[in-house]
């Protein structure tokens, strides 16, 4: 059985968005093999420049 307080750290620290690097890292593995992926500084800049080029939803 899975320790449950393990669980819930990583739950947590998936709706917190703190485990989203380490997914774009196998991601960028799988899919551009050979190139260098992102610093965790530029991939969060792009983030954040991406969440206020596209709102969406959220009011101006």
């Amino acid at each position: 059985m899975a320790n449950p307080v393990r669980a819930i750290w990583d739950y947590l620290k998936e709706i917190s968005g703190e485990n989203a690097y380490d997914r774009y890292l196998a991601i960028h593995a799988a899919t551009h093999p050979g190139k260098p992926p992102m610093s965790r500084g530029e991939y969060y800049r792009a983030r954040q420049d991406e969440k206020y080029a596209n709102p969406g939803s959220r009011c101006p």
